[in-house]
């Protein structure tokens, strides 16, 4: 882990040992009490900021008025294009663009009760509640609330149980067991089913419900197939699906827990309780909560079992790739996360190989990894270029996604200063202007979103000590006796 025999504190790799601590505290001391003249003195009087002075929101608030409006764009419109709400995801996507330039400081009380009593009644349009059934967001949304003003603890297990199956109740009301309308579902089910008996899962044809394809070979990485296999033992798929769900929760709760504390982790869990896109994730059985599980497993994972953490990566990126992008900076950044992302897609590309061997190398890369590159625009896409077809008759510029993307990414890549939590605001900028621009974008493309911005939420009590490069030069200590020099770690 560092240069050094010590045992530190784990926080994502970084060397925090009692002394980094130390440092990072002592710059954290605020201005008003950091040492120097006393507060009563004429000069402190001067230097003290006037009590009108303004403050930047907190990037916190940001990014939750950016979860808020692109969950309720994407409930409102059911994840296909309606003017409202794109024009809902639009401003969602200004709010997570501002984050970054925020303070890095927590969103207050208020802004949080706001932000999990709309997810939890977002949750009504996206599954279509009606009638008596509307009441069962509305006690959802009180019991996610209590999670954050009360604070006996046997209370608030009993609100996030009260809130997690008050979520459930309106998505097994929509289920039905073993069968649903989409091809992600009934493909995965097919398949999984054919792999269990031995067969190759890649040779079959099957009629798909996606315009321009009607009939077509299975488009997801095997790793989806493999991790539906659970699921798919008890009858359905989508348990597998839901367990994924789980342990991604389960890890955002405890990344908040670790970075700012108890009642950040509680703030965290009730947030994402309350989203209104994993229900309807679930009941679709779209596959890209396995790669979100994965990099939240890694993030978790990777200060004390690092192997674990890799392999965990590894396999999501053999599900499908539209998250990576989400660590795509720390790719860039830091030298210990290139390798472990490295050896992570070296493991999945030998869990793919395998399979494209078995249905033939040309059919694996034209039939499910060149398949969505062939397809043409939807003009059901809840994005800027179902929009413009509809105001000019035409689609906008082939090159203008790649382009707009490749200009996010290069931008973005060089801001500063370079945290983990930075990195995943930043990493969710890049996925929301890319899907923004590009020939399709759905309700599942903007869950990577929302969800990479929960995960920067739940690194944003990071020390700033974390934030730094790691092969930058040591940092000395203040106020706390003679400079001395925090050893430089071996990776970040």
């Amino acid at each position: 882990m560092t240069d050094y025999d010590a045992t530190p504190s784990s926080t994502l790799g970084f060397a925090t040992d009692d002394l980094a601590h130390r440092a990072g505290a002592a710059r954290a001391v605020p201005a008003e009490v950091a040492p120097g003249p006393p507060g009563g003195t004429w000069w402190g009087a001067v230097t003290s900021p006037p009590p009108w002075q303004w403050h930047r929101p907190a990037r916190q608030g940001y990014g939750l008025g950016a979860i808020v409006l692109l969950g309720f764009g994407c409930a409102a419109a059911g994840g296909l294009y309606q003017p409202l709400g794109l024009v809902a995801i639009v401003l969602g996507a200004c709010l997570a663009v501002l984050a970054p330039t925020g303070e890095n400081r927590s969103a207050s009380s208020l802004a949080w009760l706001a932000a999990v009593f709309i997810g939890a009644l977002s949750n009504r349009l996206a599954l279509g509640i009606s009638g008596l059934e509307s009441v069962v967001p509305v006690l959802a949304g009180i019991a996610a609330c209590t999670i954050l003003v009360v604070r006996r603890r046997w209370v608030r297990q009993a609100a996030v149980v009260a809130t997690a199956l008050l979520g459930l109740v309106p998505m097994f009301g929509n289920l039905v067991w073993g069968r649903a309308a989409i091809d992600v579902f009934n493909s995965a089910q097919l398949l999984t089913a054919r792999l269990l008996a031995g067969g190759d899962p890649y040779s079959v044809l099957f009629r798909t419900t996606t315009p321009h394809l009607r009939y077509g070979h299975y488009f997801y990485g095997p790793a989806v197939l493999l991790l539906s296999i659970p699921g798919r033992l008890v009858g359905d798929i989508r348990v597998s699906n839901l367990l994924s769900t789980v342990v991604l929760v389960v890890c955002i709760t405890l990344l908040a827990r670790r970075h700012g504390g108890s009642e950040h982790g509680w703030r965290c869990l009730a947030l994402c309780l309350t989203l209104p896109f994993f229900p309807f994730m679930i009941l679709q059985a779209w596959a890209e909560i396995y790669l979100l599980t994965a990099i939240a497993l890694w993030l978790l994972l990777r200060d004390r079992h690092r192997w674990a953490a890799v392999a965990a990566l590894g396999v999501g990126m053999a599900t499908v790739p539209t998250a990576l992008p989400l660590i795509v900076l720390p790719f860039l950044w830091w030298r210990r996360p290139r390798v472990e992302i490295v050896i992570a897609a070296v493991i999945g590309v030998a869990i793919c190989a395998p399979f494209a061997i078995w249905v033939g190398p040309s059919h694996f890369l034209s039939d499910t990894i060149g398949l969505q590159l062939r397809l043409p625009p939807r003009v059901d896409g809840l994005d800027l270029d179902a929009a413009w077809l509809r105001l000019t008759d035409t689609w906008l510029p082939f090159w203008l996604w790649p382009a707009v993307a490749g200009v996010t990414l290069a931008l973005l890549s060089r801001a500063r200063p370079r945290s983990w939590a930075a990195a995943l605001y930043l990493g969710s900028n890049i996925l929301v202007v890319a899907f923004l621009y590009a020939k399709w974008a759905f309700f599942n493309y903007y869950l990577l979103v929302a969800v990479g911005i929960i995960i920067a939420i739940a690194l944003d009590g990071i020390a700033e000590l974390a934030g730094r490069d790691p092969a930058a030069d040591p940092v000395p200590v203040q106020s706390l006796g003679p400079p001395v020099a925090v050893p430089r770690a071996a990776a970040s």
